[in-house]
């Protein structure tokens, strides 16, 4: 818990404001905007401090980033940004469709 609330400003606000049970566990957290695998790659990224992006398709990565922006993960948005233009700028010119997401 401690390196997620150091990590990440939305979970430093989250772990923060979420009230315990009684015999101190924290209540679950509900992300409703992200997919349990994208957590699992945040988490992996936040624990880790990397994340290797070739395991995944462009629209998870794009996903990815998303989630990114939302738990305040600046390094990691830049480094996903600069990997989608260096190696998917190709894939993103020809497909790029927001009803996808």
């Amino acid at each position: 818990m401690v390196i997620l609330y150091h990590r990440s400003p939305y979970l430093r606000r989250i772990l923060s404001t979420n009230k315990k049970k009684n015999d101190g566990a924290l209540v679950h957290i509900k992300l409703p905007n992200i997919l349990p695998e994208i957590f699992q790659a945040i988490l992996r990224y936040i624990y880790s401090g990397i994340l290797y992006l070739e395991e995944y398709d462009i629209l998870d990565i794009i996903k990815i980033l998303v989630a990114a922006n939302e738990f305040g993960l600046q390094k990691f948005i830049t480094y996903l940004q600069y990997f989608l233009i260096e190696n998917k700028k190709d894939l993103i010119e020809l497909n790029f469709n927001l009803k996808n997401f």
